[in-house]
């Protein structure tokens, strides 16, 4: 399992890493990942599932382009799969530029219902097979 965060926040991570760490946890990496960073994103590497929680919140439109492109980049393209926790505050379209670019590099995502509450939505996205 890798966890990520840009490098600011990477102490506190790794805190609460250590926090929760048990003799029958699993190996848990934490590395720097500033989205739209190819660097950063080749040092991550592909992986099979993805998690955000809560990554759009007044963002601009190149910072959720960047996420996008990022979630890409990081995600197998045969296998992998994207899941994508989005908070619906108050104006679905300030997030638009995120959900175009999604729907350009993944297609349509899949919509999974949160019980607890209506204003999480749950997308599962896997990555278009292109060369």
């Amino acid at each position: 399992m890798t966890l990520t965060d840009l490098p600011s926040e990477l102490p506190l991570l790794r805190a609460n890493v250590r926090a929760n760490e048990s003799p029958a946890s699993c190996p848990v990496a934490v590395e720097p990942l500033k989205w739209g960073d190819a660097d950063a994103v080749a040092r991550v590497g592909k992986k099979d599932v993805v998690l955000c929680s809560d990554a759009l919140y007044q963002n601009d439109e190149a910072t959720q382009l960047a996420l996008a492109e990022t979630l890409l980049g990081v995600c197998e393209i045969r296998k992998g799969r994207i899941m994508f926790a989005y908070n619906f505050r108050e104006n679905l379209a300030a997030d638009r530029r995120f959900f175009d670019a999604t729907d350009a590099l993944f297609g349509d995502p899949t919509r999974h219902d949160v019980e607890e509450d209506e204003d999480i939505w749950l997308f599962e996205y896997q990555p278009l097979t292109r060369c």
